[in-house]
């Protein structure tokens, strides 16, 4: 039945959106439609209500306080960029399912099916605000744009909360040109710690339990704060919180960003808005400069890094084998040579990959990521790689007027950072 609309028996026919429809009738609804036993107004067998006097005052809501609704990114997320985005259309038509039956009065018939059609909506909105950088592929291809606006239409009877979601989302993205002009992260899809995710699953939306405050790793001042653990299917993952503001990464400068913060994953960096990308080493913008980079042990053999000079290569520069020119430039890359052209500062945060690693770069953080200050892209120069291919290698100069990098790699990250981190 999980094809089946509650209202009008089939999904709509939307020539935009052919994905198929990924709601998991067989799953439990995350919320309980309370009978007039437990006190409350019900719905009678003959009855009916609309989807917003539904949501407002038939459902027990779990506590925000002690679990969140999420998306199963592994369901979502994983595979190829053209299965993700397939996926994607079928979460927007079920949306849109929702926004026609939204104007039909809801009866005891369909009333689960509704609640959960609704939560799942929630779901994804936040899957997107928290997961997905938007591209102008992505957007074409699930029809974001369609969906939000919807949602937002006052004509469809959607609930007050999911509706400023949905427009606080289209702001965001058109403001943003629809990330016409921004960084993609990696190609391959990974999930946030890492680990290559499949896709042969439906995605459903499932219930996450919320850290304590007093937590000492994913509490208020623990060093996984804005994270939790997704323990949905066979793999364990780190997510960004939904329920949780993220910081924009998108500005130049410090953005508030405290020299020496550290953060165990670059999921947190993420989340805090010391770098833009969840996977990839550059973000920013091709037309105005990278926001932030990450140096890291992966590219030893590319970059140099000589603390306040650092010599930086752009993105698949181990791939090219020409010898006589470069790959075409990458996102990534673009963006270095505009953060030349403009002299925006870029943010430089340091990893030292897994606490179980070492690497010859003495200036890595012994684990985690490090905030090592404000660099400026002073030039490039092309080198040859370890097969041979020419790539683009930029200069950056640390600003001065900053904390000395040397206090900064004495000190950080301390012990109980160290400590802390080896318990994830």
């Amino acid at each position: 039945m999980s094809d089946i609309d509650p209202v009008v028996k089939v999904e709509p026919e939307v020539s935009e959106l052919n994905g198929v429809l990924t709601y998991n009738s067989a799953a439990d609804s995350p919320h309980t439609i309370k009978s007039e036993a437990d006190g409350n107004v019900g719905i009678q067998s003959n009855g009916s209500l609309s989807l917003k006097e539904l949501v407002a005052g038939t459902m027990d809501v779990k506590n925000e306080a002690d679990t969140v609704t999420v998306l199963n990114t592994i369901a979502v997320g994983g595979g190829s960029e053209a299965q993700k985005i397939l996926k994607m259309a079928g979460k927007g038509r079920s949306i849109l399912t929702l926004c026609r039956n939204s104007k039909i009065s809801i009866t005891a018939v369909n009333t689960k099916e509704m609640i959960k059609r609704c939560a799942e909506a929630h779901a994804y909105l936040a899957w997107l605000d928290t997961t997905v950088e938007m591209t102008p592929r992505i957007n074409n291809g699930a029809k974001v744009d369609m969906v939000l606006a919807e949602l937002i239409k006052p004509e469809n009877k959607i609930p007050s909360d999911l509706v400023q979601k949905a427009e606080s989302l289209f702001t965001k993205y058109k403001a943003e040109n629809w990330g016409r002009d921004v960084v993609a992260d990696e190609a391959a899809i990974q999930d946030s710690d890492g680990t290559l995710i499949e896709s042969n699953e439906k995605p459903v939306s499932s219930e996450v339990q919320l850290p304590a405050d007093n937590d000492f790793i994913f509490g208020i001042h623990g060093i996984m704060y804005g994270i939790i653990v997704d323990k949905t299917g066979s793999n364990r993952s780190y997510r960004i919180r939904p329920d949780l503001q993220r910081k924009s990464p998108k500005v130049y400068g410090h953005n508030g960003i405290a020299l020496g913060a550290w953060y165990p994953l670059q999921i947190s960096a993420l989340f805090h808005g010391a770098h833009g990308s969840r996977i990839g080493g550059i973000a920013g913008d091709v037309t105005t400069g990278a926001w932030s980079i990450v140096v890291a042990g992966t590219y030893e053999d590319l970059d140099m890094d000589n603390g306040d000079m650092l010599y930086y290569s752009g993105s698949n520069s181990h791939d090219n084998k020409n010898p006589r020119e470069h790959a075409s430039a990458s996102q990534g890359t673009k963006a270095l040579h505009a953060s030349y052209r403009t002299q925006n500062p870029v943010r430089v945060l340091r990893s030292g990959g897994s606490y179980t690693s070492r690497n010859q770069n003495r200036h890595l953080p012994s684990c985690g990521m490090r905030y090592d200050g404000l660099y400026r892209v002073v030039g490039s120069r092309l080198r040859l790689n370890k097969k041979g291919g020419q790539y683009e290698q930029f200069k950056l100069e640390r600003l001065p007027d900053q904390t000395p990098l040397t206090e900064l790699e004495r000190n950080i990250p301390t012990t109980e950072q160290v400590n802390a981190r080896e318990k994830l």
